[in-house]
Protein backbone atom coordinates (compact mmCIF):
# COMPACT_ATOMS: atom_id res chain seq x y z
CA UNK A 1 0.00 0.00 0.00
CA UNK A 2 1.57 3.29 -0.90
CA UNK A 3 1.51 5.69 1.80
CA UNK A 4 -0.69 8.39 2.05
CA UNK A 5 1.61 11.26 3.59
CA UNK A 6 0.33 13.77 5.72
CA UNK A 7 1.02 17.28 3.83
CA UNK A 8 2.02 21.08 5.66
CA UNK A 9 -1.06 22.47 3.84
CA UNK A 10 -3.97 19.76 5.15
CA UNK A 11 -3.04 20.36 8.34
CA UNK A 12 -3.14 24.10 7.49
CA UNK A 13 -6.29 23.70 6.15
CA UNK A 14 -7.42 21.44 9.57
CA UNK A 15 -6.35 23.80 12.28
CA UNK A 16 -7.56 27.19 10.27
CA UNK A 17 -11.29 25.38 10.82
CA UNK A 18 -10.57 23.35 13.75
CA UNK A 19 -13.00 23.83 16.74
CA UNK A 20 -11.06 24.80 19.42
CA UNK A 21 -14.07 24.15 22.00
CA UNK A 22 -14.01 20.94 20.85
CA UNK A 23 -10.45 20.75 22.02
CA UNK A 24 -10.41 22.25 24.96
CA UNK A 25 -13.63 20.54 26.35
CA UNK A 26 -12.24 17.03 25.54
CA UNK A 27 -8.68 17.99 27.71
CA UNK A 28 -10.64 19.64 30.82
CA UNK A 29 -12.48 15.49 30.43
CA UNK A 30 -9.43 14.29 31.15
CA UNK A 31 -8.04 16.75 33.88
CA UNK A 32 -11.43 15.94 35.97
CA UNK A 33 -10.59 12.06 35.21
CA UNK A 34 -7.53 12.27 37.00
CA UNK A 35 -8.68 14.33 39.85
CA UNK A 36 -11.26 11.75 40.29
CA UNK A 37 -9.47 8.50 39.41
CA UNK A 38 -5.31 9.14 39.92
CA UNK A 39 -3.30 5.75 39.20
CA UNK A 40 -2.17 5.50 42.62
CA UNK A 41 -6.15 5.15 43.68
CA UNK A 42 -6.75 2.25 41.19
CA UNK A 43 -5.32 -0.35 44.05
CA UNK A 44 -7.87 0.58 46.62
CA UNK A 45 -10.88 0.61 44.28
CA UNK A 46 -14.12 -1.20 45.36
CA UNK A 47 -16.53 -2.88 43.30
CA UNK A 48 -19.37 0.45 44.00
CA UNK A 49 -16.19 2.72 42.62
CA UNK A 50 -15.54 0.35 39.64
CA UNK A 51 -19.35 -0.58 38.13
CA UNK A 52 -21.36 1.46 36.17
CA UNK A 53 -24.98 0.69 37.00
CA UNK A 54 -26.09 2.29 40.12
CA UNK A 55 -26.54 5.81 38.96
CA UNK A 56 -23.65 7.15 41.56
CA UNK A 57 -20.23 8.28 39.94
CA UNK A 58 -17.85 5.17 38.83
CA UNK A 59 -14.55 4.49 37.39
CA UNK A 60 -16.51 3.10 34.32
CA UNK A 61 -19.20 5.54 34.07
CA UNK A 62 -16.30 8.31 34.10
CA UNK A 63 -14.24 6.60 31.50
CA UNK A 64 -17.03 5.59 29.44
CA UNK A 65 -19.35 8.77 29.56
CA UNK A 66 -17.75 11.81 31.57
CA UNK A 67 -14.68 11.53 28.93
CA UNK A 68 -16.87 11.10 25.74
CA UNK A 69 -15.11 14.44 24.82
CA UNK A 70 -11.43 12.36 24.84
CA UNK A 71 -12.69 9.22 23.19
CA UNK A 72 -15.75 7.62 22.69
CA UNK A 73 -16.16 3.99 23.47
CA UNK A 74 -19.93 4.15 23.94
CA UNK A 75 -21.67 1.62 21.28
CA UNK A 76 -20.68 -1.68 22.91
CA UNK A 77 -22.62 -3.46 25.95
CA UNK A 78 -21.31 -2.88 29.29
CA UNK A 79 -19.61 -6.20 29.47
CA UNK A 80 -16.62 -4.48 27.82
CA UNK A 81 -16.10 -3.14 31.44
CA UNK A 82 -15.87 -7.09 32.43
CA UNK A 83 -18.25 -6.32 35.45
CA UNK A 84 -21.41 -4.04 35.72
CA UNK A 85 -24.57 -3.24 37.52
CA UNK A 86 -27.74 -3.91 35.62
CA UNK A 87 -30.37 -6.13 34.04
CA UNK A 88 -30.52 -7.84 30.83
CA UNK A 89 -33.94 -8.03 28.11
CA UNK A 90 -34.11 -11.68 29.32
CA UNK A 91 -34.14 -10.74 33.01
CA UNK A 92 -35.08 -7.58 34.42
CA UNK A 93 -33.39 -7.89 37.43
CA UNK A 94 -30.84 -4.97 38.96
CA UNK A 95 -28.23 -7.14 39.79
CA UNK A 96 -24.52 -8.07 39.32
CA UNK A 97 -23.59 -8.60 35.70
CA UNK A 98 -20.33 -10.53 34.94
CA UNK A 99 -18.22 -12.14 31.74
CA UNK A 100 -17.79 -15.79 32.94
CA UNK A 101 -14.11 -15.80 31.91
CA UNK A 102 -13.62 -13.64 35.20
CA UNK A 103 -15.32 -15.54 37.11
CA UNK A 104 -18.12 -17.48 38.69
CA UNK A 105 -19.38 -14.99 41.09
CA UNK A 106 -19.16 -10.99 41.36
CA UNK A 107 -16.29 -10.70 44.16
CA UNK A 108 -14.14 -13.11 42.17
CA UNK A 109 -15.23 -11.46 38.99
CA UNK A 110 -14.33 -8.16 40.04
CA UNK A 111 -11.00 -9.18 41.28
CA UNK A 112 -10.18 -10.77 37.96
CA UNK A 113 -11.24 -7.45 36.23
CA UNK A 114 -9.16 -4.73 38.75
CA UNK A 115 -6.26 -7.45 38.84
CA UNK A 116 -6.48 -7.02 35.04
CA UNK A 117 -6.87 -3.13 35.31
CA UNK A 118 -3.74 -2.63 37.83
CA UNK A 119 -1.70 -5.27 35.18
CA UNK A 120 -2.95 -2.95 31.63
CA UNK A 121 -0.90 0.16 33.75
CA UNK A 122 1.95 -1.09 34.39
CA UNK A 123 1.71 -2.74 30.64
CA UNK A 124 0.74 0.26 29.51
CA UNK A 125 3.88 2.15 31.52
CA UNK A 126 6.10 -0.01 29.89
CA UNK A 127 5.13 -0.34 26.50
CA UNK A 128 4.68 -3.45 27.00
CA UNK A 129 2.07 -3.80 23.69
CA UNK A 130 2.04 -7.95 23.82
CA UNK A 131 1.24 -7.76 27.62
CA UNK A 132 -1.71 -5.25 26.73
CA UNK A 133 -3.28 -6.53 23.64
CA UNK A 134 -3.11 -10.11 25.77
CA UNK A 135 -4.93 -8.46 28.81
CA UNK A 136 -8.50 -9.93 29.16
CA UNK A 137 -10.39 -6.54 29.28
CA UNK A 138 -12.14 -5.12 25.89
CA UNK A 139 -9.86 -3.33 23.49
CA UNK A 140 -11.92 -0.06 23.11
CA UNK A 141 -11.82 -0.10 27.29
CA UNK A 142 -8.33 -0.49 27.26
CA UNK A 143 -7.58 2.21 24.73
CA UNK A 144 -9.26 4.37 26.64
CA UNK A 145 -8.01 4.04 29.78
CA UNK A 146 -4.49 3.99 28.36
CA UNK A 147 -4.64 7.44 26.74
CA UNK A 148 -6.77 8.92 28.86
CA UNK A 149 -3.36 7.87 31.88
CA UNK A 150 -0.68 7.96 29.17
CA UNK A 151 -1.46 10.65 26.57
CA UNK A 152 2.33 11.19 26.20
CA UNK A 153 2.25 7.10 24.97
CA UNK A 154 -1.29 6.27 23.27
CA UNK A 155 -2.92 8.52 21.21
CA UNK A 156 -6.87 8.50 21.74
CA UNK A 157 -8.33 6.31 19.25
CA UNK A 158 -9.91 2.84 20.76
CA UNK A 159 -11.52 1.60 17.90
CA UNK A 160 -9.05 -1.43 16.35
CA UNK A 161 -10.22 -1.31 13.17
CA UNK A 162 -9.82 2.74 13.17
CA UNK A 163 -6.69 1.85 14.55
CA UNK A 164 -4.95 -0.50 12.11
CA UNK A 165 -6.67 1.45 8.80
CA UNK A 166 -5.48 4.50 9.63
CA UNK A 167 -1.99 3.02 10.56
CA UNK A 168 -2.16 1.05 7.13
CA UNK A 169 -3.15 4.15 5.62
CA UNK A 170 0.24 6.07 6.74
CA UNK A 171 2.10 2.71 5.64
CA UNK A 172 2.81 2.06 9.08
CA UNK A 173 4.44 -1.57 9.05
CA UNK A 174 1.90 -4.45 9.49
CA UNK A 175 1.58 -7.06 11.72
CA UNK A 176 2.06 -5.09 14.89
CA UNK A 177 0.22 -5.28 18.11
CA UNK A 178 -2.95 -2.86 18.49
CA UNK A 179 -1.85 -0.90 21.28
CA UNK A 180 1.64 -0.46 19.12
CA UNK A 181 -0.34 1.04 16.30
CA UNK A 182 -1.83 3.46 19.04
CA UNK A 183 1.69 4.61 20.01
CA UNK A 184 2.59 4.60 16.68
CA UNK A 185 -0.03 7.02 15.70
CA UNK A 186 1.15 9.38 18.93
CA UNK A 187 4.85 9.30 17.22
CA UNK A 188 3.67 10.06 14.03
CA UNK A 189 1.93 13.60 15.46
CA UNK A 190 5.20 14.08 17.22
CA UNK A 191 7.85 13.80 14.51
CA UNK A 192 6.07 16.16 12.44
CA UNK A 193 6.80 19.51 13.13
CA UNK A 194 3.32 21.39 12.38
CA UNK A 195 1.83 19.13 14.66
CA UNK A 196 4.14 18.24 17.32
CA UNK A 197 3.02 20.46 19.58
CA UNK A 198 -0.92 19.78 19.54
CA UNK A 199 -2.90 18.48 21.57
CA UNK A 200 -3.94 14.39 21.14
CA UNK A 201 -7.61 15.37 20.76
CA UNK A 202 -6.41 17.87 17.73
CA UNK A 203 -4.36 15.51 16.29
CA UNK A 204 -6.82 12.42 16.70
CA UNK A 205 -9.80 14.66 15.34
CA UNK A 206 -7.11 15.20 12.06
CA UNK A 207 -6.93 11.37 11.79
CA UNK A 208 -10.12 10.83 11.63
CA UNK A 209 -11.09 14.04 9.00
CA UNK A 210 -8.93 12.54 6.25
CA UNK A 211 -8.34 8.85 6.73
CA UNK A 212 -12.38 8.18 8.12
CA UNK A 213 -14.56 11.14 7.05
CA UNK A 214 -12.29 12.00 4.13
CA UNK A 215 -13.12 15.63 5.05
CA UNK A 216 -10.57 18.37 6.27
CA UNK A 217 -13.09 21.45 6.61
CA UNK A 218 -16.70 20.04 7.74
CA UNK A 219 -15.25 19.23 11.64
CA UNK A 220 -16.84 22.39 13.52
CA UNK A 221 -18.46 20.32 16.69
CA UNK A 222 -20.29 23.66 17.92
CA UNK A 223 -24.04 23.78 17.15
CA UNK A 224 -23.87 28.00 16.77
CA UNK A 225 -26.44 29.06 14.62
CA UNK A 226 -26.20 32.39 12.54
CA UNK A 227 -27.88 35.44 13.97
CA UNK A 228 -31.32 35.78 12.94
CA UNK A 229 -32.64 38.47 11.48
CA UNK A 230 -33.30 41.12 13.91
CA UNK A 231 -36.49 41.98 15.88
CA UNK A 232 -36.75 44.66 18.25
CA UNK A 233 -38.39 44.35 21.51
CA UNK A 234 -38.15 46.27 24.57
CA UNK A 235 -35.57 45.33 27.39
CA UNK A 236 -36.07 44.67 30.68
CA UNK A 237 -33.15 45.83 33.07
CA UNK A 238 -34.87 44.70 36.13
CA UNK A 239 -34.44 41.11 34.54
CA UNK A 240 -31.01 41.62 33.57
CA UNK A 241 -29.76 42.66 37.23
CA UNK A 242 -31.90 40.27 38.94
CA UNK A 243 -29.97 37.03 40.54
CA UNK A 244 -27.18 38.56 38.69
CA UNK A 245 -24.69 38.40 41.21
CA UNK A 246 -25.34 35.23 42.70
CA UNK A 247 -25.51 33.64 38.56
CA UNK A 248 -22.16 35.11 38.16
CA UNK A 249 -20.46 33.92 41.26
CA UNK A 250 -21.72 30.22 40.71
CA UNK A 251 -20.48 30.32 36.84
CA UNK A 252 -17.24 31.80 38.04
CA UNK A 253 -16.22 28.78 40.23
CA UNK A 254 -17.66 26.32 38.14
CA UNK A 255 -15.30 27.92 35.10
CA UNK A 256 -12.31 28.12 36.90
CA UNK A 257 -12.80 24.49 38.20
CA UNK A 258 -13.00 23.27 34.57
CA UNK A 259 -10.43 25.94 33.39
CA UNK A 260 -7.81 24.24 36.03
CA UNK A 261 -9.13 20.59 34.75
CA UNK A 262 -8.04 21.78 31.20
CA UNK A 263 -4.59 22.32 32.38
CA UNK A 264 -4.20 19.29 34.62
CA UNK A 265 -5.89 17.08 31.52
CA UNK A 266 -2.90 19.23 28.80
CA UNK A 267 -0.29 18.03 31.33
CA UNK A 268 0.31 21.30 32.48
CA UNK A 269 -0.80 21.06 36.29
CA UNK A 270 2.32 23.37 37.57
CA UNK A 271 0.50 26.35 35.62
CA UNK A 272 -3.34 25.49 37.77
CA UNK A 273 -1.28 27.91 40.55
CA UNK A 274 -0.50 30.09 38.01
CA UNK A 275 -4.26 31.41 37.13
CA UNK A 276 -4.16 34.90 38.19
CA UNK A 277 -7.68 36.44 39.18
CA UNK A 278 -8.74 39.81 37.81
CA UNK A 279 -12.10 40.15 38.54
CA UNK A 280 -11.73 42.55 41.01
CA UNK A 281 -10.06 45.24 38.20
CA UNK A 282 -13.12 45.58 35.43
CA UNK A 283 -10.68 47.69 33.44
CA UNK A 284 -8.59 44.52 32.40
CA UNK A 285 -11.32 43.34 30.65
CA UNK A 286 -11.38 39.78 31.37
CA UNK A 287 -11.87 37.75 34.62
CA UNK A 288 -9.06 35.07 34.42
CA UNK A 289 -5.41 35.12 33.21
CA UNK A 290 -4.75 31.91 32.74
CA UNK A 291 -2.76 30.31 29.64
CA UNK A 292 -2.56 27.71 26.91
CA UNK A 293 0.38 26.04 27.44
CA UNK A 294 3.82 27.56 29.25
CA UNK A 295 4.25 30.97 28.18
CA UNK A 296 1.68 31.32 25.73
CA UNK A 297 -1.71 33.49 27.87
CA UNK A 298 -5.27 32.38 27.54
CA UNK A 299 -7.46 35.30 28.60
CA UNK A 300 -10.98 34.07 30.01
CA UNK A 301 -14.24 36.16 30.36
CA UNK A 302 -17.00 33.68 32.07
CA UNK A 303 -20.30 34.78 31.29
CA UNK A 304 -23.62 32.85 32.62
CA UNK A 305 -25.70 31.92 29.23
CA UNK A 306 -29.31 31.89 29.72
CA UNK A 307 -32.39 31.17 27.21
CA UNK A 308 -33.94 33.88 25.23
CA UNK A 309 -37.65 31.73 24.68
CA UNK A 310 -39.02 34.90 22.36
CA UNK A 311 -36.44 34.35 20.47
CA UNK A 312 -35.77 31.22 20.27
CA UNK A 313 -32.08 31.54 21.03
CA UNK A 314 -28.99 31.92 23.92
CA UNK A 315 -27.70 34.86 25.45
CA UNK A 316 -25.27 36.63 27.87
CA UNK A 317 -24.84 40.33 28.71
CA UNK A 318 -21.07 41.99 27.99
CA UNK A 319 -19.81 45.11 28.54
CA UNK A 320 -18.59 47.76 26.28
CA UNK A 321 -15.24 47.81 27.99
CA UNK A 322 -15.17 43.52 27.38
CA UNK A 323 -15.88 43.48 23.89
CA UNK A 324 -12.95 46.43 23.10
CA UNK A 325 -10.50 44.81 24.81
CA UNK A 326 -11.53 41.53 23.39
CA UNK A 327 -11.43 43.04 19.93
CA UNK A 328 -8.05 44.22 20.73
CA UNK A 329 -5.55 43.48 18.19
CA UNK A 330 -2.29 42.31 20.93
CA UNK A 331 -4.48 39.70 22.63
CA UNK A 332 -7.74 39.18 20.33
CA UNK A 333 -6.86 35.73 18.57
CA UNK A 334 -6.32 34.64 23.15
CA UNK A 335 -9.82 36.09 24.42
CA UNK A 336 -11.86 33.57 25.30
CA UNK A 337 -15.80 33.85 26.18
CA UNK A 338 -16.09 30.26 29.04
CA UNK A 339 -19.51 30.41 28.40
CA UNK A 340 -21.38 28.57 31.25
CA UNK A 341 -24.83 26.28 30.57
CA UNK A 342 -27.20 25.82 33.93
CA UNK A 343 -29.32 22.60 34.40
CA UNK A 344 -33.18 23.40 35.26
CA UNK A 345 -32.61 23.18 38.58
CA UNK A 346 -30.38 26.24 38.54
CA UNK A 347 -26.65 24.63 38.60
CA UNK A 348 -24.27 25.42 36.14
CA UNK A 349 -23.39 21.91 34.30
CA UNK A 350 -21.34 22.71 31.32
CA UNK A 351 -18.74 25.12 30.11
CA UNK A 352 -18.19 26.05 26.23
CA UNK A 353 -15.20 27.97 25.41
CA UNK A 354 -14.87 29.77 22.44
CA UNK A 355 -12.15 32.60 20.83
CA UNK A 356 -14.49 35.97 20.97
CA UNK A 357 -13.21 37.24 18.02
CA UNK A 358 -14.97 34.09 16.02
CA UNK A 359 -17.63 33.52 18.83
CA UNK A 360 -19.15 37.12 17.12
CA UNK A 361 -19.12 35.88 13.12
CA UNK A 362 -21.81 33.94 14.26
CA UNK A 363 -23.69 35.54 16.93
CA UNK A 364 -25.44 39.08 17.02
CA UNK A 365 -24.81 41.94 19.08
CA UNK A 366 -27.22 43.98 20.17
CA UNK A 367 -26.49 47.57 22.70
CA UNK A 368 -29.00 46.74 25.63
CA UNK A 369 -27.74 50.02 28.27
CA UNK A 370 -25.53 53.45 27.80
CA UNK A 371 -24.10 54.90 31.06
CA UNK A 372 -24.99 58.30 30.74
CA UNK A 373 -22.03 60.95 33.37
CA UNK A 374 -23.11 64.77 33.28
CA UNK A 375 -21.96 66.87 35.56
CA UNK A 376 -24.60 68.77 37.30
CA UNK A 377 -23.56 72.24 37.57
CA UNK A 378 -24.10 72.40 33.84
CA UNK A 379 -27.50 71.37 33.90
CA UNK A 380 -30.04 73.95 33.52
CA UNK A 381 -33.41 72.84 35.76
CA UNK A 382 -36.52 74.53 36.40
CA UNK A 383 -37.73 74.95 39.59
Amino acid sequence: MSRKPILKSELQTFSKNFDTSYEDRAVAARGNFLQAYPIQKLKSLSIEEYVIGKGTASFCACVEVKTKAWASIQGATANKFGIYYGKKKSDPKMQYRYTMKFGKNKNEAFNAVKYSLLNLIEAGKSLNFREIDNNPLSQMFKAKILSLYFPGSYLNICSSEHIKKIAMEMNIPEKKFISEYQHLLLKEKLKNNFSKDWSNPKFMSFLYAKFIRGDLIDILHNAIKPPRKKVRRKVNFEEISANRDAIGKASEKFAIDWEKNRLIGLGYTDLVNKIEDKRDIPSYGYDYLSYHSPGHKRYIEVKSVGRDRKEDCYRFYLSENERTISITEKISDDYYFYLVFFDKNGEPFDVLAIRAKEFYLESETTPCAYIVRFDMNKININP
